[in-house]
C-alpha cells in the first residue's frame, strides 16, 4: 500500500514536470514567433520609408496621365511588387492603406514637378526643384509631408518605437 501511495505520489510529480517544461516550451516558442514577426515587421517598416516614391505607387496603373511617372524599370516593378507581398502579409490594414496614400501622394507630387515645369536640371545626376508659389505645386507637396508623415507615426506606433527608446 505504501509503495502504491509512493508510485502514485511519483507519476504525479513526473506528471507535473512534464506540463511545466511543455507550457515552458510553448510559451517560449510563442515569444520567439512573436520576436520574429516584430522583426520582419521593422524590417519591412523601415523598407517602406526608405523606399516611399512615386515608383512603387499602384496609382499610375489606373490612371493614364501618371503612366510615364510610375514605375520605370524592371527593378522598379520587381521593388514595388516584393514590398506589396511583404506588406500584404505583414502590414496593419491601417498601415496597408497609409502607404498606398504616401506612395500615391509622392506619385502626383512627382507628376507635377515635371509637368508643372518645377524642374530645373543641373546636371544629369541631380535635379534642383526651385522655390515656387503655384498653389497646385504647395498643395500637392503639403499633401505628400502630411502622406509620409501619417505613414510615419503608424509605423512608429505598431513598432512601439519610442517605448522601447524610452526604457
Amino acid at each position: 500500500m505504501e509503495f502504491v501511495g509512493v508510485l502514485l505520489g511519483g507519476m504525479l510529480a513526473l506528471a507535473g514536470s512534464l506540463g511545466a517544461a511543455s507550457l515552458q516550451a510553448r510559451h517560449q516558442r510563442k515569444h520567439a514567433r512573436a520576436s520574429e514577426l516584430w522583426n520582419r515587421r521593422a524590417e519591412l517598416y523601415l523598407d517602406l520609408l526608405t523606399h516611399l516614391r512615386g515608383t512603387v505607387s499602384f496609382a499610375a496603373d489606373s490612371d493614364p496621365l501618371l503612366v510615364a511617372y510610375g514605375p520605370q524599370s524592371g527593378e522598379d516593378y520587381q521593388l514595388r511588387h516584393e514590398l506589396r507581398a511583404r506588406v500584404t502579409l505583414f502590414a496593419s490594414q491601417e498601415v496597408r492603406d497609409l502607404w498606398a496614400r504616401a506612395a500615391d501622394a509622392a506619385l502626383h507630387l512627382h507628376a507635377e514637378v515635371f509637368e508643372g515645369d518645377h524642374v530645373q536640371r543641373v546636371s544629369c545626376d541631380r535635379v534642383i526643384i526651385p522655390e515656387t508659389g503655384d498653389p497646385e505645386y504647395v498643395r500637392l507637396l503639403t499633401a505628400d509631408k502630411e502622406a509620409r508623415a501619417r505613414l510615419a507615426s503608424r509605423l512608429r506606433t505598431e513598432l512601439e518605437v519610442d517605448k522601447y527608446l524610452a526604457a
